[in-house]
């Protein structure tokens, strides 16, 4: 007797490519493929999709299991991004364990990260401290792009955001945004994804020649990290650079005076 092999539909693998992306929605899904709601809900009525697009779109599927069902999802060669564990508890219960990663975090043109994060130390928080269920890394900053805020070799705690969360990212808050070409940034974000389909990331360095603002589309966007804390070992020196500012204004006065002056002058003479 011939034994039958179960092959998955159209429509479970769909939802297989949307689990994997971290996407439950279908116009979220619609929208990272740059195609309409309408077209991905006739696939799963039809129960059909476009296997050019979605191997184009979403580079870790296996192209045999794209077109016949059978197999793994995922392609061999790609190395998977070893797993952050579920923070884990002290025996009190009353502290949860944070991840120390190095992710080479760029407060500044951005560094180039590794394959896979790797897993160091851990950082324990009170429970208190933290939202329940949620996954939470301890990242290292680099970079002088933050600076005074944020300083270079300091910590930050942060909340990774669902897909659903991103159109409520909040204007001239820090988070920890990475794109699709494995580039991470701590930045200050202004949210125009609704409007214009892209967030603003900003410096809080006053140099805005060596730290510009630049725009990230979300089809551009992997994730966002909410900076919930931020520890360092170096207290910033907010007066020194309200000083130094000051200095500034005042010396560009002191200029402006003796311009007018001598314009005042030049006035008498021709009278």
């Amino acid at each position: 007797m011939t034994q039958k092999v179960s092959i998955i539909t159209k429509g479970e693998m769909l939802d297989m490519i949307k689990k994997h992306l971290n996407i439950q929605k279908n116009t979220e899904f619609a929208r990272f493929l740059g195609i309409s709601s309408q077209a991905v809900s006739n696939w799963y009525a039809r129960n059909t999709f476009d296997a050019e697009l979605l191997y184009t779109k979403c580079d870790f599927i296996n192209a045999d299991w794209l077109l016949s069902g059978r197999g793994s999802m995922l392609k061999e060669e790609i190395k998977q991004p070893k797993t952050i564990q579920e923070p884990s508890f002290c025996v009190n219960n009353d502290f949860v364990h944070i991840p120390v990663v190095d992710i080479s975090v760029a407060a500044g043109s951005g560094f180039t990260n590794s394959d896979y994060i790797e897993e160091e130390e851990c950082i324990s928080m009170p429970l208190s401290m933290v939202k329940d269920g949620r996954k939470y890394l301890c990242v290292r900053v680099k970079g002088q792009s933050m600076v005074p805020s944020i300083l270079d070799g300091g910590y930050l705690i942060i909340r990774l955001m669902e897909r659903s969360e991103w159109e409520s990212v909040r204007d001239n808050y820090v988070y920890v945004v990475s794109d699709r070409e494995g580039r991470s940034y701590v930045k200050r974000l202004k949210n125009r994804l609704r409007q214009h389909g892209f967030i603003v990331c900003m410096s809080d360095n006053v140099d805005k020649r060596n730290y510009p603002n630049f725009n990230l589309y979300e089809k551009d966007l992997n994730t966002i990290w909410y900076a919930e804390w931020y520890f360092s070992a170096k207290l910033p020196n907010i007066q020194e650079t309200y000083y130094r500012k000051q200095g500034e204004l005042e010396d560009r006065l002191d200029e402006l005076t003796a311009q007018f002056q001598q314009f005042q002058k030049a006035l008498n003479t021709n009278h």
